[in-house]
């Protein structure tokens, strides 16, 4: 549906059509060194299909081509993203004033004519951008809508401080299915580091697959509104359960560390870091398995290209010490968060006063977390022995990864049930 093609301002993603290889890795250079995320395609027939996931800033393909020619390309952006499509500009080795005619009258905002040169090219595309992609076509909804896209919305389940998130049902839906539908608020839906924020937490979302992470359904923009949808999960979070049931076992200590281990591993395989793993984002499916999700924060490690100004990384509790030092940090943050929730479980209440964030932080960075046998006296020595690696202030000492985490946890598991 065109209505619901999502186009993020200030995304700087421009997708390049050609079948022309050296021109086509010529003009991905070009803007990859102008600060673009270039998507290529040599095929206008895939470039096409791809443009609902691509959701580009902007579109630039040569005239000539087979299978689909430019002035095709220009009708199909403005078919498939409709209110949402991005300017389009037009590449061709012939100067002819009749099809340049023709490519303005199908939306082309622009054109170039080969051999391509470089400023050429960067100032009209930054001229499109500002023309017809800047944040003066988005007109923000006074409040959310009870229907966004195909969803109707049923109820709020949760909120943050860049969107909301609702219960929600689909049309023609007649399984009955329930999905959780998360949505920008209107006032940030004309800030670009918000929707910069937003779009990469569906970059992120809509990349993985596994059982206990979050299931991504689509994303999309209907009537100003930014929004993705996601499985719904109906077991409530980690924190509800400790506050509902207060502090659990050793055996549940374990269970959680290495059920959320498996997810992790699986996140740091890919090079990302999750930065904001705490009980309030550890949900429980319908039989009761772990499921991460919230991936708001999450961050590719080698990825220093995107900097929000007004970020800021995480709940302090479960933040290792190391992330208020530099912004040189790895997935090892995730694994001292993962035992922070553990010692939050065991204990039935936060390890540290959250109520001054100033002197907890100031706590963390100076002295770093207690040790475990001041906050939980009298664990096994050997489950003492775990946490104190996971909590670890310097990250040189802690558990070095996922799978590490994973074997300890089963050589505790089967030291606590060892019969002699």
């Amino acid at each position: 549906m065109a209505d619901d093609a999502a186009f993020f301002p200030d995304q700087r993603r421009v997708v390049v059509i050609d079948d022309d290889r050296v021109v086509l890795s010529m003009i991905a250079k070009c803007l990859g060194r102008r600060g673009y995320d270039v998507r290529s395609y040599d095929d206008p027939r895939v470039a096409v299909e791809a443009l609902a996931g691509d959701q580009p800033l902007a579109v630039i393909t040569d005239m000539q081509m087979p299978g689909l020619n430019g002035l095709q390309v220009v009708g199909e952006v403005k078919k498939r993203l409709g209110e949402s499509a991005p300017p389009v500009l037009v590449v061709s080795s012939v100067d002819d004033q009749k099809i340049l005619e023709e490519s303005f009258q199908a939306g082309a905002v622009d054109y170039l004519i080969k051999p391509i040169n470089e400023s050429e090219l960067g100032a009209k595309l930054e001229k499109a951008i500002r023309h017809l992609g800047g944040l003066g076509n988005i007109r923000p909804p006074a409040s959310i809508p009870k229907r966004i896209g195909a969803y109707d919305l049923l109820e709020p389940i949760g909120r943050g401080g860049t969107a909301a998130v609702f219960k929600a049902r689909k049309d023609g839906d007649t399984s009955g299915n329930v999905y959780a539908l998360k949505v920008v608020w209107p006032h940030l839906t004309v800030n670009p580091e918000a929707l910069l924020r937003f779009r990469r937490e569906i970059d992120v979302l809509s990349e993985l697959e596994h059982p206990k992470l979050v299931g991504f359904v689509e994303a999309g923009r209907h009537d100003g509104c930014f929004y993705y949808v996601m499985e719904h999960l109906t077991g409530g979070t980690l924190r509800d359960r400790i506050e509902r049931q207060g502090p659990g076992s050793t055996e549940d200590a374990l269970d959680l560390l290495t059920s959320l281990a498996e997810p992790l591993g699986y996140l740091h395989a890919r090079g990302l870091v999750h930065r904001d793993l705490k009980p309030g984002n550890i949900f429980f499916d319908d039989k009761g398995t772990y499921i991460l999700g919230d991936f708001g924060l999450a961050k590719r490690e080698e990825d220093h290209g995107i900097t929000l100004s007004e970020e800021f990384i995480g709940t302090p509790l479960y933040l290792a010490p190391e992330v208020f030092e530099s912004d040189k940090f790895d997935h090892r943050v995730d694994l001292y968060a993962l035992g922070v929730c553990a010692m939050e479980l065991l204990l039935g209440r936060p390890p540290l006063d959250e109520r001054d964030p100033v002197r907890l932080i100031a706590r963390i960075v100076n002295e770093g977390m207690p040790t475990v046998s001041e906050l939980c006296p009298g664990l096994p020595v050997e489950l003492e022995n775990l946490l104190a690696h996971l909590l670890a202030r310097d990250p040189g000492q802690r558990t070095a990864s996922a799978h590490d985490l994973i074997e300890e946890a089963h050589q505790v598991d089967a030291a606590l049930h060892r019969v002699d």
